[in-house]
């Protein structure tokens, strides 16, 4: 029976794994590591526009001069923030969840679907602020926007697609083509997120889920075919 509580890095916060990824970095100082660390804080808590060099200082714990020493402007300062979420810390969590998802078998659709629902949801809700500042840098950066859908298009192309195909074999799930299931599954999710982190519209996380995998499950039940 597949675990109804899953474990995965996008059960944290973005914040302490964006720290380890630029703790990480060899080639950038200490002190612009924390610069860094302090502009994305600061940036999810009170928005870009929001926050000034002074602000920055003192979460950073140095000088004004020191935050624009590498970095000349705010603006470059950001792209600085978002690139190590886009190379580094994204593709990370794709790859957790991707190896999470793959530790467990599912006797059901709707176990599968409540954790991993929850999980994501959970995850857009406590962290919609970067994310929302990771999907408007995406928007208007076309590389920034590939280094985000590879990793994320490999777990929806290949490892949620062997979770449909093993229930199908098992005839707990309608045999539809897989594509088309995923499509119903992933509309679900992403309208979920979109309300979240676009819309900044508060949900209730185990109704709605309850009421979304309910849906799911009656319509892509074998009985269904």
């Amino acid at each position: 029976m597949a675990s109804t509580s899953i474990q995965s890095f996008y059960s944290e916060d973005i914040d302490s794994t964006y720290s380890e990824d630029i703790d990480s970095t060899k080639d950038l100082p200490q002190k612009q590591k924390q610069v860094l660390k302090a502009c994305l804080d600061l940036f999810a808590a009170k928005g870009f526009e929001a926050t000034t060099t002074a602000d920055i200082a003192e979460r950073a714990g140095v000088s004004q001069g020191t935050v624009y020493k590498r970095f000349k402007t705010k603006e470059q300062l950001l792209q600085a923030v978002v690139q190590p979420l886009f190379s580094q810390t994204v593709p990370r969590a794709a790859q957790e969840f991707s190896e999470d998802l793959k530790r467990f078998k599912y006797d059901s659709l709707a176990e599968f679907l409540k954790p991993t629902l929850k999980n994501r949801l959970t995850f857009a809700s406590e962290n919609k602020q970067i994310l929302k500042i990771l999907f408007m840098q995406a928007v208007n950066d076309p590389q920034l926007l590939s280094e985000l859908v590879v990793p994320v298009k490999a777990v929806l192309t290949t490892t949620i697609p062997k979770v449909i195909d093993q229930l199908k074999e098992r005839h707990l799930l309608v045999d539809w083509e897989t594509s088309r299931i995923l499509e119903y599954v992933l509309s679900i999710g992403a309208g979920f997120g979109a309300q979240i982190i676009l819309l900044d519209r508060k949900v209730d996380l185990d109704r709605d889920i309850d009421q979304a995998v309910e849906f799911l499950v009656k319509g892509l039940s074998p009985d269904n075919k």
